[in-house]
């Protein structure tokens, strides 16, 4: 099969590899669409941290946010059959540490995270292999170009979900990446009566609005803290999401929450915070949560999709071929202006 590798940092190349053959256990997809993460960049950029600290070993195949169809299946499969539209789990865990074994799969000592840290080969390529219980069954009704988005919808979903979003909630979301935007989206269908979202470029904020969120607001020209006060947000909001990965926005975003509030932080900041307001921590009554992965959002997010109630194809900027990987990872760079979500396409 042909999978685009990163050899090493600044170095990627399509190349021939063997096609997987799956073993008990095991399912094999033909990749039809894959979504094009920031993290798939860094790691190729070298600038993630878990490269720097060799937790990414090289050569390496990326690629988590995919879709695709059942081709072979190894034995001992019965959920998934030859043809099943289907879309996989982020991290494949070990299946028999005691977290597995008490269902909390998602916190495996041994886990292995499909085209990231501690590499599980992921789908830059043209086949996928994962174990069946790693992977879902993508409805009829859901679009490969939706499938592909399950990932990071599944993510920004769990940052709703710790930020404690409720319904008639006013909710602000720092960034406008495709994690920053889904979360303003669920957020909203997660009953918030305000929706206000915070970044640079017009293009992404004016996704964000065409998508339903209720307020942008362009923070190189408006404050914050003056846009919320002029809606009515005198006391702070219920919930921040932090999606930026700026450390500057997560300190801020302590002091845009209301007191008693809670501040959801979906980012990599790969640096240490420093003149960090611990006392509106304390005094403030303030519950700040990390949110990493996407692990257990899987089934709400194709819920949503397959009610027509999701639709995050808009969100799409670009497609490649998997032969024009190497050129569409220096675009990442060089179109971040537009860029929201690229979309590397294996099937018309």
């Amino acid at each position: 099969m042909k999978a685009a590798q990163i050899q090493r940092p600044t170095e990627i190349v399509v190349k021939d590899l063997p096609t997987p053959v799956p073993g008990p256990g095991e399912v094999l997809s033909k990749v039809v669409r894959c979504g094009m993460c920031g993290t798939d960049y860094s790691i190729y950029s070298g600038e993630f941290s878990f490269v720097k600290n060799g937790m990414v070993p090289f050569p390496m195949t990326p690629g988590h946010e995919w879709s695709g169809v059942v081709c072979a299946i190894g034995s001992g499969v019965d959920a998934f059959k030859i043809g099943d539209r289907v879309v996989g789990d982020t991290c494949v865990s070990c299946g028999t540490c005691y977290e597995c074994l008490t269902g909390r799969y998602g916190y495996c000592r041994d886990m292995r995270c499909v085209g990231t840290i501690n590499t599980w080969d992921g789908a830059y390529a043209e086949y996928m292999l994962m174990p069946a219980r790693h992977l879902f069954h993508l409805p009829d009704s859901v679009s490969f170009d939706n499938g592909a988005m399950v990932e990071p919808a599944a993510t920004a979903l769990l940052s709703v979900v710790k930020a404690e979003v409720k319904t008639g909630d006013r909710v602000l979301v720092q960034g406008t990446g495709p994690i920053g935007i889904m979360a303003a989206k669920l957020a909203k269908l997660s009953g918030a009566s305000l929706v206000m979202i915070t970044g640079r470029k017009e293009a992404k904020l004016r996704a964000a609005v065409n998508l339903g969120v209720d307020i942008a607001v362009n923070v190189t020209r408006e404050s914050t803290a003056d846009v919320a006060k002029a809606h009515g947000v005198d006391y702070g909001f219920d919930c921040v999401i932090e999606a930026s990965g700026s450390t500057d926005l997560l300190k801020e975003s302590l002091q845009l929450v209301r007191t008693g509030g809670v501040v959801s932080s979906v980012a990599f900041y790969e640096r240490t915070v420093d003149a960090f307001d611990i006392d509106r921590l304390v005094f403030g009554d303030v519950t700040l949560r990390g949110v990493a992965g996407s692990l257990g959002m899987f089934m709400p997010v194709l819920k949503l999709m397959a009610s027509g109630m999701l639709d995050l194809t808009p969100l799409i900027t670009a497609r490649y071929s998997l032969d024009e990987v190497p050129a569409a990872m220096c675009d990442m760079k060089m179109r971040n202006e537009d860029r929201i979500k690229f979309m590397i396409d294996f099937e018309p």
